[in-house]
């Protein structure tokens, strides 16, 4: 069975309704682990030994987080720095790194519509393009990244509770698949 560690970057998780629905659909599976980074370093002082040690636990690494100004949190843009450190996360020299075909899966809530991020609506592009330093950093790092990104959208406009339920349903299928 497959470990499935879930890094969620929410800067409030407490008084989140998107980010945390998706952490309840999953968090009772026996195979994950929910990590909420901001619960766990408030003061942003990161433990990259911690993290690491975390990652190298598990088969199945989640980014799940909010999209901020078309990219990732600010904790979440500092973990990568701090914990995806070269000679453990990456290397220049062709060897395997400590990531190396851990699949990884790229979660998402966007404010705005699919329509909007779509090359024909408000944004131009995919929130798949957009965020496209996941697939470089995840590629760098050889992680086996999985697609699509799981993505919830419309997020500021409200998504419709029947809908939330599905995409819940949805997320922990994914998860459970990994099992």
């Amino acid at each position: 069975m497959s470990k499935v560690l879930v890094l969620v970057g929410h800067p409030n998780l407490a008084e989140s309704k998107y980010n945390a629905a998706l952490v309840e659909a999953v968090k009772d599976l026996d195979h994950v682990t929910v990590h909420d980074l901001y619960a766990a370093y408030p003061d942003f002082a990161l433990d990259g030994d911690a993290e690491r040690a975390l990652l190298s636990e598990h088969d199945v690494v989640v980014f799940q987080h909010p999209v901020y100004w078309y990219n990732t949190t600010p904790l979440f843009r500092l973990w990568q720095d701090v914990v995806l450190t070269y000679g453990w996360a990456f290397t220049t020299d062709g060897t395997a790194s400590q990531t190396a075909g851990k699949k990884a899966v790229v979660a998402v809530t966007v404010g705005g519509s699919e329509e909007n991020y779509s090359p024909e609506g408000r944004n131009g592009r995919t929130v798949e393009e957009l965020l496209n330093n996941w697939d470089n950093t995840l590629r760098l790092c050889q992680f086996d990244t999985q697609q699509p990104y799981f993505k919830l959208h419309s997020t500021v406009y409200g998504v419709p509770d029947e809908d939330l339920t599905i995409a819940g349903k949805q997320y922990r299928e994914l998860l459970a698949s990994f099992a």
